[in-house]
């Protein structure tokens, strides 16, 4: 699926892209138990100290689960190399899961790698405008669904690799992708 950068989206400070990208989360994550979400979160490690975007932590039958936040507030598609150095943020952290959220899309190798090695990653986009999508490799289309957001105006959309394609679901208070991702002790 193509998903196109609005200039709305880029019109935000980082700052600001980074705090709405919590609020589309903790829409996700609120009936979890006990959970709570930071921003600009440090974290201090045996080999010095880790400043991340966002943080969400959580109890599962017992057990506190960690997930850390990655925004990238950019123009340019998202490479591979950029999901690696949050993968080995996570593993520094002892994090159980990383999420990479992003004004642009991701490339087909940053999407495949992020598959393998359990990191979410979500494009934030407009709410209630018409999207692409391809059909075939190369060919572009116009798709009639509308994605919407409760009234909010932008929509987190999760990207996975199936192996032979791409799986994109829309975050809503109707689609909590998010939060059985997270719940999913893999």
């Amino acid at each position: 699926m193509f998903i196109p950068t609005y200039e709305s989206v880029l019109d935000m400070s980082p700052t600001d892209f980074e705090k709405y990208s919590l609020q589309v989360l903790n829409q996700q994550v609120k009936d979890l138990n006990n959970y709570k979400i930071q921003h600009n979160k440090i974290i201090e490690v045996d080999d010095g100290n880790y400043q991340i975007d966002g943080y969400i932590e959580f109890c599962l039958m017992g057990v506190t689960y960690k997930t850390i936040i990655e925004c990238k507030h950019y123009k340019s598609s998202i490479s591979r190399e950029k999901v690696q150095v949050l993968y080995d943020k996570i593993r520094a952290c002892g994090a159980n899961k990383g999420i990479l959220i992003s004004s642009s899309n991701f490339q087909s190798g940053a999407i495949k790698y992020a598959s393998k090695h359990g990191i979410a990653l979500i494009q934030l986009t407009d709410a209630g405008e018409q999207y692409a999508m391809r059909a075939q490799l190369n060919v572009i289309m116009n798709d009639h669904r509308i994605p919407y957001n409760d009234g909010y105006p932008y929509i987190g959309v999760m990207q996975s690799s199936t192996g032979v394609g791409i799986n994109c679901s829309y975050l809503s208070s109707k689609n909590l992708s998010l939060k059985k991702y997270l719940e999913n002790c893999k």
